[in-house]
C-alpha cells in the first residue's frame, strides 16, 4: 500500500471568521488526535487534500516539516453545493492498528438480465471494513455481468483480502438486478362515477330520489294555498 505524504501546519486561528478567512486563502483547517497525545490544530493546502474527498484514500502521512506523523483519514466535513472541503478530522494510527473504515464499491460490468428486461440497482455504494491499517484497499470491485433478473450480490459475496472483515451486516444486499417498476393506474372507486354525474348541472334525479332542493318551496307553496280555503268556514260558523 502506497502511503501519500501531505504537508501540513500547525494551525492557531480558531473561530468561524478565522476558518472563512483561512479557507479563502487556499487552505483547509483540521484537526489530529489520538495515540494518547493531545489534539493539535492543522492547516493543509487545499489542492494537496482534494483528492481526499473521493474516500479511496485513507492513511496519509503528515509531513511537519521533518516531523512525520501517520495519520488516518477519520471524517471529512465538505460542501456539497461548493463542492468544496471545508475541515478534515486525522486519528493517529499504527499501520498494525485495527481499524474501522467506510471503503467505496466498484462495480464491474453490466448485469446480463438488463438484456432480458431487467434493471440493475445499486443499494449500496460503500462498505465498512475492519482490519489493520496497512491492508486498507481503495476501493472493493463487485462483479455484476452474471447477474440475471432475480440474483443479487450482498456484503458476504464480496471478494476481500487476507485479514480484511466485514464490518456490517454480511446480509445487506449490495446490488441487483430486478424487474423494473411499474406505475399502475388507480381505478375509481365503485360508484365514483354516478355520484359524479349526479353532481352534475342539469342531471336527472335517480328514480326514488329525494326530489331537488327548488320542489320544496313550491310544495310548501302548493299546501298553503290549499290550507286557507279550508280554514274560512271554520271562522264563518263562529260568528253564528
Amino acid at each position: 500500500m502506497q502511503i501519500p505524504a501531505v504537508k501540513a501546519e500547525k494551525r492557531s486561528a480558531s473561530g468561524t471568521k478565522a476558518m472563512r478567512k483561512l479557507r479563502a486563502g487556499g487552505l483547509i483547517p483540521g484537526v489530529l488526535y489520538g495515540k494518547g497525545q493531545e489534539n493539535l490544530n492543522v492547516q493543509l493546502q487545499a489542492h494537496d487534500v482534494v483528492d481526499l474527498a473521493s474516500g479511496e484514500t485513507h492513511v496519509v502521512q503528515l509531513d511537519f516539516g521533518g516531523n512525520k506523523s501517520l495519520a488516518l483519514v477519520r471524517g471529512i466535513d465538505r460542501d456539497h453545493l461548493a463542492d468544496t472541503l471545508n475541515h478534515i478530522d486525522f486519528l493517529r494510527v499504527d499501520l498494525t492498528d485495527k481499524v474501522r473504515v467506510r471503503v467505496p464499491v466498484t462495480f464491474l460490468g453490466t448485469a446480463k438480465g438488463v438484456a432480458h428486461g431487467g434493471v440493475m440497482e445499486v443499494l449500496r455504494g460503500d462498505v465498512t471494513l475492519l482490519c489493520t491499517a496497512d491492508k486498507i484497499p481503495a476501493h472493493v470491485e463487485v462483479e455484476v455481468a452474471h447477474l440475471e433478473i432475480g440474483d443479487s450480490v450482498r456484503y458476504r459475496d464480496l471478494k476481500l483480502g487476507a485479514g480484511i472483515e466485514i464490518g456490517v451486516n454480511p446480509n445487506t444486499i449490495v446490488v441487483h438486478c430486478t424487474h423494473p417498476r411499474k406505475i399502475e393506474e388507480v381505478a375509481p372507486a365503485p360508484g365514483a362515477e354516478a355520484a359524479a354525474g349526479a353532481a352534475a348541472p342539469g342531471a336527472a334525479p335517480a328514480p326514488g330520489a329525494a326530489p331537488a332542493a327548488g320542489a320544496a318551496p313550491a310544495a310548501a307553496a302548493g299546501a298553503a294555498k290549499g290550507a286557507a280555503p279550508a280554514a274560512a268556514p271554520a271562522a264563518k260558523g263562529g260568528k253564528k
